[in-house]
């Protein structure tokens, strides 16, 4: 088993432009960066592998922080009803802009327009498959709804949309993604405390 891994590190930008990213630094603040290693199953290393063929290596999580304190989070088919819930992600579309994909997943995956606020973590991710190790990005938002009903559009892809507190995200929730024996819940659950550990440190 390749050992997990949370360093401090720079790496290659992917499918990222750099120009771009540096310009959301300049609105949403320097994100820490992390790297992280695991291995994936293969059902887990074929949907990587599928999206890399659409020259995509990355995507943009954001955490959607309602006035009450709660956050809006996911739940898609492949995993319903195991309690297991994240923050939604997607990835950008050629010509697209990383902000503009931020809110037209986020619209799509919980029925909310959301503005991004702050940019938190770029996270770089080593997926270990049987034949090779496939580089992978998460750029992660702190995000706040600004209009919109919770209710996923894109309901093949989500099968639920609910909110769950911090405290539910971090150890209840995150204890689950660890115990499935998915590489991809290794990694959010990494991703999840990371994250709120970030916003405690700015204080945000």
């Amino acid at each position: 088993m390749h050992p997990n891994l949370s360093i401090m590190m720079a790496r290659p930008l992917n499918d990222i432009n750099e120009d771009e990213l540096a310009s959301l630094m300049d609105r949403y603040g320097e994100p820490v960066s992390h790297m992280f290693a695991t291995e994936f199953l293969d059902f887990e290393c074929a949907l990587v592998k599928k999206t890399e063929s659409k020259g995509r290596l990355h995507d943009i999580t954001c955490f959607i922080r309602q006035d009450d304190g709660g956050f809006v989070v996911i739940q898609k088919p492949q995993y319903a009803n195991t309690g297991i819930y994240r923050a939604p992600s997607g990835g950008a579309f050629p010509g697209e802009t990383l902000e503009e994909a931020a809110i037209r997943e986020m619209h799509e995956e919980t029925g909310l327009t959301i503005e991004l606020t702050h940019f938190v973590l770029d996270l770089h991710l080593d997926v270990i498959c049987k034949d090779r190790t496939i580089p992978w990005r998460s750029l992660v938002f702190l995000a706040r709804p600004i209009d919109g009903e919770m209710n996923p559009v894109d309901t093949t892809e989500i099968f639920d949309v609910t909110v769950m507190s911090r405290e539910q995200l971090i150890e209840e929730v995150a204890q689950l993604m660890e115990a499935s024996g998915w590489g991809g819940f290794r990694y959010r659950a990494f991703l999840t405390r990371e994250f709120f550990k970030r916003v405690d440190e700015l204080n945000i």
